[in-house]
């Protein structure tokens, strides 16, 4: 028998993605399992809420659109037309301060800007108070001041090959590039402080073309801040987030026409595979033999 897919769970309390909607037993038969009463939906959106579990996406029309509140929540992909105060409070749904969130990201597929306009033009006259959004000219200059800062503690160390390199290239680099910084006296906290500044910045001004334009050397920073943090007091991560700074690292290694020994390309001493002697792959090869249908 074969399992749905791994984003996918018949019960509230598992999977990845669900649809929050209200309805009737008269619906059609396939709407029904997203039909819930109000203590289960009250459960979905604690769920929802918690950024640890993971259900992560949501597809909704009304309900948790207005009033809703998840801070965690960072990206929405709008498909609906809304407009005025309906449209103000949709956008506040990714709009909430959360740990480093820099900010929520609309993905806009109808053309709403001309009504976030006349929104945010009612709502000033209204009386509301405080900016509305990062001008994205002063998230650049933010940016152009911290990749500075960045470029400044890597004065005189080459990393062109990050970027024009093989996959081999890439790797080699990152060991060089964290002895250079833990070379300058009191050079690591700098760079961690500079390089998570500048992510934050990089990431409220793309698609600026001065972003596009660094976005390989700021690729290069935080791959190296992430070998850096890894051994910090303090700092320890989750599972999550070291997958996250893990990808972020071999990302422009993984599509390659060569074979790299990873091992040797990061400096890292080879593991030892004496134990997979010949007797011991028959023995498991009889095992899996022995275990096929």
């Amino acid at each position: 028998m074969r399992s749905g897919p791994a984003w996918h769970g018949e019960s509230d309390e598992e999977g990845t993605l669900k649809v929050v909607m209200t309805g009737s037993a008269s619906d059609p038969l396939e709407w029904q399992p997203h039909i819930r009463n109000k203590p289960r939906r009250e459960a979905m959106a604690a769920r929802f809420r918690d950024a640890g579990d993971p259900f992560r996406i949501v597809i909704v029309r009304d309900m948790w659109l207005t009033g809703f509140d998840a801070p965690s929540l960072h990206t929405m992909y709008v498909d609906k037309p809304m407009r005025g105060h309906g449209l103000m409070q949709a956008i506040a749904r990714v709009n909430r301060v959360f740990k480093d969130k820099p900010g929520g990201l609309v993905v806009d597929y109808l053309g709403l800007a001309d009504e976030l306009k006349q929104a945010l033009a009612t709502y000033t006259e209204a009386g509301g108070t405080g900016e509305t959004a990062l001008d994205q000219a002063e998230a650049v200059a933010l940016m152009q001041e911290k990749y500075e800062v960045c470029c400044g503690l890597f004065h005189g160390f080459d990393w062109s090959r990050w970027t024009t390199g093989t996959p081999q290239d890439r790797l080699s680099v990152l060991p060089a590039a964290q002895e250079h910084i833990l070379a300058q006296e009191d050079g690591k906290e700098p760079l961690l402080r500079a390089v998570t500044e500048l992510s934050h910045a990089f990431a409220l001004a793309v698609p600026h073309e001065e972003a596009l334009r660094i976005r390989d050397d700021v690729g290069f920073f935080q791959a190296v801040r992430a070998v850096l943090a890894k051994s910090m007091p303090g700092e320890r991560k989750t599972d999550e987030e070291l997958d996250l700074a893990i990808r972020q690292i071999i990302s422009r290694a993984v599509v390659s026409d060569e074979v790299v020994d990873i091992f040797a390309a990061a400096g890292l001493k080879k593991p030892d595979i004496s134990i997979l002697s010949d007797a011991f792959l028959a023995d498991v090869a009889v095992c899996r033999s022995a275990t096929s249908p």
